[in-house]
């Protein structure tokens, strides 16, 4: 009987074992697959996090690309507008009687602007050569004066008045040695002059007074700032129309120094010149002698010297010398 009893206890305890070790196995399973869901929680969590930061980046660029275009439909409306202004302001001044014909001062605006007419062009017999010199006078003018006497070179001069009036004293000097002074503008602004074509003239005529008052020569070329192509096509034709009614002439350019930007070096602007004059019939060289231009002054010599010995003569424009145009 005792030996039953026994036999009992020890299966009790044998199943109790097993019981235990199935129920610590399901456990240490449950507790591997709790892990595992907060490993991919925490995952999940991170992937959410990264997916709002891109999806607010792609909000605050999209907001962007809309405030973009509604910038750019507001530009493209007041374009939009100024045309319409622009054409009916033509319109209108179409309609009334043709008064800019004459120069009688109680019509004309700017009843003294006018220059001489045109004269017969002249072709070049010889190779020419035609310097330029832009947006002067300053404190370097006379020293490229001096080195145009060296080589009996004339050129042409498209003076600036605005912070260049100190300097006055040189426009009669640039007369006196031969060379052609002409006019570039007073201020030299181009959301200013290119305005409208009443804007231009006003800037226009305090340049010419500017220039008349301090060497008594009437100067009859001119250059637009930028370029004839670089203001609205409507305005810069309507000014080309009435300056030349007024007796003026405008040149731009066909070989450029690139001296315009203040990181170009003496080298730059001699190869820019020397290896492209070439290239044009007749070749209008732009330089500026304005405040700063340096690496022109040093170019210079070596410009001359070079284009003397290709067999170049240097003139200065006039209205016998064939326009060079971008329009």
């Amino acid at each position: 009987m005792k030996k039953k009893t026994l036999i009992t206890v020890l299966a009790c305890i044998v199943l109790l074992l097993c019981s235990s070790g199935f129920l610590g196995f399901q456990y240490l399973n449950l507790n591997g697959r709790c892990q595992t869901l907060e490993t991919q929680a925490s995952q999940l969590q991170k992937d959410n996090s990264e997916l709002n930061t891109q999806l607010s980046d792609s909000n605050a660029k999209l907001e962007e690309k809309e405030a973009y275009l509604d910038g750019q439909k507001e530009y493209i409306s007041e374009l939009s507008h100024q045309i319409d202004t622009l054409a009916e302001n033509k319109d209108s001044e179409d309609s009334e009687e043709d008064s800019s014909s004459t120069k009688d001062s109680g019509s004309d605006p700017y009843p003294s602007l006018y220059a001489e007419g045109f004269g017969p062009l002249e072709e070049d017999t010889e190779k020419t050569a035609y310097l330029t010199f832009d947006d002067g006078p300053s404190s370097l003018t006379p020293k490229v004066l001096d080195l145009l006497d060296e080589y009996d070179a004339k050129a042409t001069f498209f003076v600036v008045c605005k912070n260049n009036e100190e300097y006055a004293k040189y426009l009669p000097e640039i007369v006196k040695r031969g060379h052609t002074l002409a006019l570039h503008s007073y201020s030299h602004s181009y959301s200013q002059i290119y305005a409208s074509q009443d804007a231009f003239l006003s800037d226009f005529e305090k340049v010419y007074d500017w220039v008349v008052e301090n060497t008594g020569y009437t100067p009859s070329l001119f250059r637009f700032p930028g370029g004839s192509n670089n203001g609205s096509s409507y305005v810069v034709t309507e000014i080309i129309d009435e300056l030349e009614r007024r007796g003026f002439q405008y040149f731009d350019w066909n070989v450029s120094s690139g001296d315009g930007s203040n990181l170009t070096t003496r080298e730059n602007i001699i190869d820019n010149i020397c290896n492209n004059i070439g290239n044009a019939e007749h070749p209008v060289v732009l330089m500026h002698d304005g405040s700063g231009k340096n690496a022109t002054l040093s170019a210079l010599p070596t410009v001359l010297k070079r284009l003397s010995e290709k067999g170049y003569e240097f003139r200065a424009l006039d209205k016998t010398v064939p326009s060079v145009h971008y329009r």
